[in-house]
């Protein structure tokens, strides 16, 4: 399973316009919903807020996978959203959150779910993506392709 063939460039966001939690989540969800993926904005973000209610899905090291599980979905979506300027997230280490990853995962595929958060978990913390990626403003499809890069590191 690799994590490129569940993200495309029109599930990029460079430069997150959101400033809070609960903004980004809405962000997110929209982006996934206005890019086909999604029927209906207001479920993702309901679901997302809702596994957020049980605790932060910030990781720390200013990371935050959000996610959940939808009904109505076949396949894993990721969006990815970048914040250069940070949004407070009540992450593990209490810092300010600049990349995103949200996961929508179908409702009754639970394995699947649990190895692509193991899998987003390994790009960032064993690879040099959320390095490259906040180094320089890049494009939605510069960004794609500095993942597929580096998630061919990971092996």
């Amino acid at each position: 399973m690799e994590l490129t063939d569940h993200i495309d460039e029109n599930c990029i966001i460079s430069e997150l316009s959101a400033s809070t939690k609960e903004g980004v989540l809405k962000e997110l969800a929209d982006t996934a919903f206005k890019s086909g993926k999604i029927d209906n904005a207001a479920t993702a973000l309901s679901a997302l807020a809702e596994r957020e209610s049980l605790g932060s899905t910030g990781v720390g090291e200013q990371v935050a996978i959000p996610h959940a599980k939808l009904p109505d979905i076949e396949d894993i979506i990721i969006v990815v959203g970048i914040s250069r300027n940070g949004v407070e997230y009540q992450a593990s280490d209490n810092q300010p959150v600049k990349l995103f990853f949200a996961l929508l995962s179908p409702e009754k595929q639970m394995n699947l779910h649990l190895k692509t958060l193991a899998k987003l978990s390994r790009l960032v913390k064993l690879t040099d993506f959320k390095s490259r990626v906040m180094s320089k403003d890049m494009t939605p499809a510069e960004i794609l392709a500095v993942l597929k890069e580096e998630e061919a590191n990971l092996g």
